[in-house]
């Protein structure tokens, strides 16, 4: 009998527990950038075919910067690239209002692109349509703005 009640205090114990720590896990909150063409990109490009665990879901990820948090935009405007051929071709991670010298739009649009370091992305059979790297080209033309709606929003339908 004495065993009986310990197992089930141990099972309701652990199940006390699970229901803590996934309470605790739903109300962690997520960032949401501003809204924008940035925002859009967040969402329907970098949430979906980057900011996976395998690839740049956060920093330091395979060296890479994270495209997944709140820390993503500060990193991608005028950063150097991580890569050493990019780097050395004047290339930054996004340089506002010239699509050609920045890396992220040369990694995107790898076929028409004079920098091709490294591989194309996204990598893992995943693909960006060219509705999608044309939206990320006009933003980065239009000086990449953090809020703002300044590509075609019709790109991303």
């Amino acid at each position: 009998m004495f065993l009986i009640k310990k197992t089930t205090l141990v099972v309701f114990a652990t199940l006390l527990f699970a229901i803590a720590c996934k309470k605790e896990e739903a109300a962690k909150p997520s960032y949401t950038p501003p809204e924008g063409s940035y925002n859009l990109i967040y969402e329907k490009i970098f949430k979906t075919s980057c900011a996976l665990a395998s690839c740049h879901a956060k920093e330091g990820d395979f060296g890479h910067h994270g495209l997944g948090d709140e820390n993503t935009y500060k990193h991608l405007l005028n950063e150097d690239s991580h890569n050493a051929q990019a780097k050395a071709a004047g290339l930054r991670s996004v340089k506002p209002g010239d699509p050609a010298k920045s890396f992220l739009y040369a990694k995107i649009s790898w076929e028409g692109s004079a920098y091709q370091f490294g591989q194309k992305m996204p990598t893992g059979g995943l693909k960006l349509t060219a509705n999608q790297i044309e939206f990320v080209r006009q933003w980065i033309a239009a000086g990449a703005p953090e809020s703002g709606h300044v590509a075609d929003q019709s790109l991303l339908k």
